[in-house]
This record gives C-alpha cells, structure tokens and sequence, in this order.
C-alpha cells in the first residue's frame, strides 16, 4: 500500500482503522497490479471527511446517503463508510433503497458480492482482514457468494455480471450454489440500467478466459436477457465443411481470437446468422442482419454514437473479399473509402477465420491491410481531403457547381487506380488536355 494511505490511516483512531477493501485487496494478494483503491472505516463520512482534510488531501462529497467521501491526493480514492444495505425485495435493482451505517466490520462485508471481493486490509496495521474466507476461495480461485448466493445475487441483479467478468478477467471459477443461484436470478439484469450492462460487458470482453465467461452467462440463462439477439445464435448448426462450431460457439471463439479493440465487433460480427435462419432459412447476407441487430444493440445499451458507427461498419464490411480473390480495382476503392478501420477489420477477419477451427490462411485475411500500406507507399490519396486538386482549383478553371465534386472524384479514383499520380499540376494538366478551358 502507498505512502500516502499510511499517513492517512495514522490520522483514524485506533478503534475505528482505515483499511483498504474489495479488489485492490485481492489483486494484491494475487501479485497484479492494482487499479483503483477504495477505502473504508468506521468512521462516518463526516468524520472522514475532516481526518482527510486535516491530512491535506483534497476531497469532494460523493453520495451522502451511502457514505462516500472521493479522496484526492497523490492518488485518487473512494472512500466508504461502513454500512448495511437493504433493497426492494424481488427488483434486482443495483441501487439500495435504505442505508443504515453501522460500526461493525462483518456486516460490512456481508453487504458485499463475493468473498475474494471483502477482504480488509489493515493500512496501519499492516494485516489482512478476512472474516468470510476469501483468502481460502482466492487459494481456490473460486468465487462464492459472501452469503446465501440467492439473497446476494438477488438483492443486485448487476452482481451476476460481475460474476462472469471476474470468470473472464481472473480466470476463476464459480462455486456450485452462487452458478445455481445465478441460473434462478438471471432475469433480475431486467431491472440493471443499459449503462451499467454496457460496462460490465465492455469489462467481461477484455478478459483472457472470456470464452469460458460467455458460455457461463448464455448457461445461466442471463445472455438471453441482456442480448437476446446474441443467444438466439445457441444451437445454429453451420455447415460442417466450413465451420467446427455451431453459430453461437463460433461468435465466443472469434472474441477470444480478437484483440481487445475489436471484441465487441467480433462479439456481434455474426449475431444475424440465427434471424436469418428464421427468417430466409439460410444465412445469406448474414452481415448486413448483423450490422442491423448491431445497432439496435450498442443503441439499446446507450453506446457512444462514434463506437457505434465505427462497430457497424466493422461488422458490415467482415465478409469482404472473404475469399481472397476481389478485383483489385474494386478492393482499392473499398481500401481507400475505409482506410481508417482497415487495421481492426483484418484483425476481425481473421479472428473470423480462426473461430471457423479449420486452418487459415493469414496472408489472405490480411490483404487489405497490405494493401493499404502499399497505398501509402504509392502516396495514393484517401479521401478528396488527401487529393492534390481542391475545389478552388477547379473554379480557377470555369468548373461550378455540382460540376466541381464530380471531377474531384473523378481524379481520386484514378489515383485510387494508380491511372494517374497525386500531382496537382499533373492532374490539372490532365483536365486542361481533356476540355476547352
């Protein structure tokens, strides 16, 4: 623990020590390095509040009514006073509706998710805390519920994603009873804010065993209620020649495959394969369903409008030139007009290709992206901005009008085409030869 938090916790009395608590402590006793660091005594908000203050740190109140007092010093901290929670019986909702703080340590870790998550650490005292054995689950690499999973799962339903993304992330497994509970609970995600899904999803792809994550939550049955577009794929058999998998193992397995960028796109890359069975019987044009139910999807769970642009389009364009043999013309155009997503699609295709559990051809799934770097080598334009010729440049000659655009994309597409060379006077001496003006 920091220097920082030392002084700190010198500054709290002696019956009521300021521990570290929940993930830093784990992923300390782990060996990894740690993220954010939360904190948390006895001591009201108030009470914390001044001992900061008196330390010289700076702090700002988060939300009065659980206790929470945001630290600001060297570091950044939250810190939390001790405290019971109470929801409203059978919502799942992530917010507590009563709060009532409480001097004693066990019930403050019994309001909490799992054991390897309520561990104490003693700041002055410099000693671990563990009153529901989570030094023992985290030897085991198991997550098990802090009590009966049933109340704790159902008491926030957001706890079962979390679940899953510390499968994904930490590489854990679940004890019997909280996967059980998770199975009974898993329509409480109806009652979890799209954001809040929306970041424990983005949490949950970055992991490495996100594979095994995935398949947790089609089993317990909380995929079908937070992308039921998605789990509609369970079962969808692919042609034998071409894939391994049926459609949904598919999609897991070209997530593993994807870098972290490019996850999400891999995630939903082929969810239309299943409306298209139901819909045509086949699963022609599949991207295009994809691309749809993408939208519809990153709309639903109130992505950024850019990521959502952005994953369309890499979802739309994941099936081109699939089989390596595209015109090159063609692909040069589609290269340029989509330069700045060639690094992720490739990376996309291939993840694509790997998932099928055939061998792939590497040098094919990269074409385009080499083909772009050759682009840039040649100094071919990508767009009218890139081009050496400017709308001025036209006027100058008696173009107007939609006259003026036409030409400009014109002359891009025979530099796309390697006709002519991005040369203003070139291009321009060009245009001169081929008109009266």
């Amino acid at each position: 623990m920091n220097e920082e938090l030392r002084r700190l916790a010198r500054l709290f009395p002696q019956d009521k020590p300021l521990y570290a608590v929940g993930g830093c402590v784990r992923d300390m006793l782990m060996g990894r390095e740690g993220g954010d660091i939360d904190i948390s005594s006895a001591c009201r908000s108030e009470e914390a509040a001044a001992i900061v203050k008196k330390a010289g740190m700076r702090y700002s109140e988060g939300a009065k009514r659980l206790g929470t007092v945001i630290v600001k010093g060297e570091g950044y901290y939250e810190y939390t006073a001790f405290r019971v929670d109470s929801y409203p019986a059978g919502s799942g909702a992530h917010t507590p509706t009563d709060v009532r703080f409480t001097d004693d340590i066990c019930e403050d870790a019994r309001r909490r998710d799992f054991t390897v998550n309520a561990m104490y650490y003693d700041i002055r005292g410099d000693v671990i805390v563990d009153l529901l054995g989570g030094k023992d689950d985290l030897e085991l690499r198991r997550l098990k519920a802090v009590d009966d999973p049933y109340r704790v799962l159902s008491e926030d339903g957001l706890r079962i994603m979390r679940l899953y993304r510390f499968v994904s992330t930490l590489g854990f497994t679940v004890e019997r009873e909280t996967e059980k509970a998770a199975a009974q609970l898993s329509d409480r995600l109806k009652d979890i804010a799209p954001e809040r899904i929306r970041e424990e999803l983005i949490k949950l792809l970055g992991g490495d065993n996100v594979v095994t994550a995935l398949q947790g939550l089609y089993d317990c049955g909380a995929l079908g209620v937070i992308l039921p577009e998605l789990a509609l794929n369970g079962g969808v058999k692919q042609n034998e020649k071409y894939h391994k998998y049926d459609v949904l193992e598919h999609i897991f397995v070209s997530v593993s495959y994807a870098p972290k960028q490019v996850r999400l796109a891999a995630l939903l890359h082929d969810i239309g394969k299943g409306h298209c069975m139901l819909r045509d019987g086949n699963m022609y044009m599949h991207e295009a369903e994809s691309a749809r139910l993408a939208l519809q999807i990153m709309n639903r769970l109130r992505f950024p409008k850019s990521e959502i642009e952005r994953t369309c389009r890499l979802v739309s364009a994941h099936m081109k030139d699939m089989k390596g043999n595209t015109r090159e013309n063609k692909l040069r155009k589609f290269v340029a007009a989509n330069s700045d997503i060639i690094d992720d699609l490739t990376d996309l295709i291939y993840a694509d290709a790997m998932a099928t559990g055939y061998d792939v051809d590497r040098d094919k799934c990269y074409r385009m992206r080499r083909m772009r770097d050759e682009m840039i080598a040649e100094g071919v334009p990508m767009s009218l901005s890139q081009l050496a010729v400017k709308g001025e440049d036209l006027m100058a000659m008696g173009y107007s009008g939609r006259e003026v655009g036409q030409t400009l994309q014109q002359l891009l597409e025979l530099c796309i085409y390697k006709v002519k060379r991005n040369d203003k006077e070139e291009l321009l001496d060009m245009l001169r030869r081929r008109t009266d003006r």
